[in-house]
């Protein structure tokens, strides 16, 4: 009985708590408030500032967390780029502005970090002062090596006579007039830069640039160039390139770069001299490369640098000095006369130890009849029928007849006589002596 009262004075107390909270601001909004005030400050070179203002009650500021988002397109292009979403209502950005821009900005509600509501866009023009058809046509730069750099363009069609382009850049706040004009051999105008000198810590930061009328006639129009550095960078070639005994080609990176080496790509040019043909071989990060070729063919090789993988930079660098590739012969000059040396030592050799084995056959005396027929050589100066005291006329037409030659014993002394005759050759006289009978008496 006593619970009931004071259960009763809290649900009124609850009741009239709630009835007393603030309503939701968006409950009855049809619609929400785009930005207004829109104001742009132009700080040259396409450098913009804008400055606006939410035009949103201060129930929805204080009770929503309110973001910005800004985009900009150009004339000769169908989409919006989205610059960022921002937290305060302003923002700077560089165009290039002869192109001609739109920027459009649009309040955006967020709620637990989601999107409640969006008011729609508050769009401008910004446009391009001047003739368009006195624009410089066809602009190019190119950075070397961090510090110099080249910029061309032609005159526009209707650049008033008279008139001059004169450029000016503009780098970490810094803003010079470029003082060497030249014309190429193409009849491009340019201007060379030779103080630029680039950070390697602040790769973010661009190079502004403005090509503008030297008479400051309103009617030219201005080109503008927002140039990141890493994209017009033209390095200098790879060197020390170099073949091993392997055919690896193995080369170093161009000096006085703080580039990671992920960031670089490398093209190798292999060339075939004999039939001019060429390939290309990509290579990432290492500097390195292996060669598969035909040995009996001569090659060049030469290697070039760019930055290509963390962002890809619009030019290749120079190539380097060409190496060659010998083609290997299948006969080595020094290899053949050291094999000849061997084989005439082997020879030579070969030939010794014969001459040692058969040096006494070879140079053994032939006997000489001088010595052991002195009188048939002194007396009848080798005439053998005077010495044995015997003509015998040679006869073609005579046979030859068998001759029998009786065998008798000699009697001991007269073998011993003739003992000392070293032949079986002896005289006619020595015969008729140990015979009785002349030669011619022989039946």
């Amino acid at each position: 009985m006593f619970l009931l009262p004071a259960y009763i004075a809290i649900h009124l107390a609850l009741s009239v708590g709630s009835s007393s909270k603030t309503p939701d601001p968006l409950a009855n909004l049809t619609h929400l408030n785009p930005p207004t005030d829109l104001k742009i400050v132009d700080k040259q070179f396409g450098e913009f500032e804008f400055f606006w203002k939410s035009n949103l009650t201060e129930d929805l500021l204080a009770n929503y967390k309110v973001k910005y988002i800004f985009q900009h397109r150009y004339d000769d292009l169908d989409v919006w780029e989205n610059d960022c979403r921002l937290s305060k209502p302003e923002h700077y950005s560089t165009f290039e502005l002869h192109r001609g821009v739109s920027i459009r900005i649009k309040n955006v509600l967020l709620s637990n970090r989601k999107t409640s509501r969006e008011s729609n866009w508050t769009e401008k023009v910004i446009q391009s002062p001047g003739n368009p058809e006195t624009l410089a046509a066809y602009f190019s730069c190119v950075l070397y090596n961090h510090s110099r750099m080249n910029c061309t363009w032609r005159p526009g069609s209707k650049l008033p006579i008279g008139s001059q382009y004169k450029m000016y850049y503009k780098y970490f706040g810094n803003t010079m007039e470029c003082a060497h004009y030249f014309t190429d051999l193409q009849g491009r105008q340019g201007c060379h830069i030779d103080e630029l000198a680039i950070q390697d810590d602040e790769p973010e930061e661009p190079v502004l640039i403005c090509v503008n009328g030297s008479n400051n006639s309103p009617s030219i129009s201005p080109y503008y160039m927002k140039l990141a550095t890493q994209l017009f960078e033209k390095y200098n070639p790879p060197c020390n390139v170099r073949i091993l005994p392997n055919l690896t080609v193995v080369w170093d990176k161009p000096p006085g770069y703080s580039i990671a080496d992920d960031c670089i790509g490398y093209q190798l040019q292999l060339t075939e001299l004999a039939g001019n043909n060429i390939e290309l071989f990509c290579v990432q990060a290492v500097t390195k490369y292996l060669l598969n070729i035909n040995l009996s063919k001569r090659y060049s090789v030469k290697v070039r640098t760019k930055m290509k993988f963390c962002m890809e930079s619009k030019y290749w660098s120079e190539w380097s000095d060409e190496v060659f590739i010998e083609p290997k012969k299948l006969f080595n000059g020094r290899v053949v006369a050291i094999v000849l040396l061997m084989i005439a030592a082997m020879i030579i050799l070969l030939l010794s130890l014969i001459f040692r084995r058969y040096k006494d056959f070879i140079f053994r005396q032939v006997p000489d009849p001088q010595k052991n027929f002195k009188e048939l050589f002194e007396e009848y100066n080798g005439d053998f029928q005077k010495w044995i005291g015997c003509q015998i006329p040679a006869s073609k037409y005579e046979e030859c007849a068998t001759v029998v030659i009786e065998e008798r014993t000699r009697p001991e002394s007269q073998v011993k006589k003739y003992s000392s005759i070293t032949t079986d050759l002896f005289t006619a006289e020595d015969y008729r002596h140990s015979t009785g009978k002349a030669v011619g008496q022989i039946s």
